[in-house]
């Protein structure tokens, strides 16, 4: 279906490339909705996207030839990431020294770095207000790799979320989700 005017102004502004990546993921996020008609997809004052005249949240990632999108009834995040040797480099500024470490010690270190990646990306996205500090703010307390499941929190000015965090290893890229909680994703008793 066509784009609503709202969205056609967002377009406009963006390169080619980023036009397509921004077209084929508000598709495929109309698809996932199984809503009668296609409503637009804006932007609210921090820059989240949301349905208009809609209660439920979304979340979008694309990159390069790769999107995903989500729909929930509770806050949550989306973040596809092509594996790139960058992740290494760029590390520092996401992830605090407990993340580096549990990255380095892993089987797969450059898988692990870009789930962690994923994962706050997700988080950041979930909550939607901006003015987080990944490394300050946003904690990923716990990953599964043979479940592709995890946990991560956010403690930000007296406010605690809690997040349980999904993730898939594709051949090209790590897919992470997160779904927001009302108290902790697991505690001292339970596993994930």
């Amino acid at each position: 279906e066509a784009l609503h005017d709202d969205e056609l102004r967002i377009v406009k502004t963006l390169s080619p490339r980023k036009q397509t990546e921004w077209i084929a993921s508000r598709e495929l996020l109309y698809k996932i909705t199984n809503l009668p008609v296609r409503v637009a997809c804006l932007y609210d004052d921090f820059g989240k996207p949301y349905l208009q005249n809609s209660q439920r949240q979304i979340s979008i990632s694309h990159s390069e030839r790769w999107c995903a999108a989500m729909v929930s009834d509770r806050a949550c995040g989306v973040d596809i990431q092509m594996y790139t040797p960058t992740v290494r480099r760029i590390a520092g500024r996401f992830l605090t020294h407990d993340d580096l470490f549990a990255a380095e010690t892993s089987k797969h270190p450059m898988t692990y770095l870009h789930v962690l990646w994923g994962a706050k990306e997700c988080l950041y996205k979930a909550y939607g207000k901006r003015k987080l500090g990944f490394r300050e703010h946003i904690f990923i307390r716990h990953l599964d790799f043979a479940t592709g499941k995890g946990y991560g929190e956010i403690e930000y000015e007296g406010l605690h979320l809690f997040y349980e965090i999904h993730f898939r290893l594709l051949p090209e890229t790590a897919w992470v989700f997160c779904i927001e909680h009302p108290a902790p994703v697991i505690d001292s008793h339970h596993e994930l």
